[in-house]
């Protein structure tokens, strides 16, 4: 083979001489080098969700804060694992640790460019659109309007979810097809 031959080679890539090149270059690379890209191009948002594993700490309604009603809106609190690089999600049951994707606990998500909303897409099809209220490594807040106390023909109200770090004790991972950075 001649320098030439093997220099085109090089643009080529499902040539040999390109393969054999990107095989010795990963071999020559740190382990951790090789896990999960960084996903710069995510956006800054994405990037603090997918930072943490995320517990449902309290629901508010409207403008009241003083009284947190998480147990009359159980259909809005989990554990979440958010992937910047893939813009999917997942959502756990926080009294047993197990995924909720069968239930449509997972899909995909993305927010607005202005960073007001977020939108998630279930994998059943379900759309969600949420006022993003607080966003960064120890508070995740969106808002959303629901039937009051989630029952249908109720009048609608205003609840305001609150997301912090999660910290127990079930070590939730990703079903296949998340992934997690």
């Amino acid at each position: 083979m001649t320098t030439e031959f093997a220099m085109s080679d090089l643009n080529r890539p499902h040539s040999p001489t390109f393969a054999a090149l990107a095989l010795a270059a990963a071999l020559l690379v740190p382990g951790h080098a090789l896990a999960a890209p960084a996903c710069a191009a995510a956006s800054p948002d994405a990037q603090v969700l997918a930072g943490k594993t995320w517990l449902t700490t309290a629901v508010y309604e409207g403008d009241d804060r003083s009284s947190n009603l998480v147990e009359r809106y159980p259909g809005v609190v989990g554990i979440s694992l958010w992937d910047a690089c893939s813009n999917r999600y997942e959502y756990f049951d926080p009294a047993t640790g197990r995924s909720r994707s069968q239930q449509g606990g997972a899909g995909w998500f993305f927010f607005t460019g202005d960073r007001q909303y977020q939108h998630t897409v279930s994998d059943n099809g379900t759309q969600l659109r949420r006022k993003m209220e607080v966003v960064n490594t120890t508070e995740f807040t969106y808002s959303r309007q629901v039937p009051k106390d989630m029952r249908e023909g109720q009048p609608l109200v205003t609840i305001h979810v609150v997301h912090t770090p999660y910290t127990g004790a079930f070590q939730v991972q990703p079903s296949a097809g998340i992934g997690r950075p």
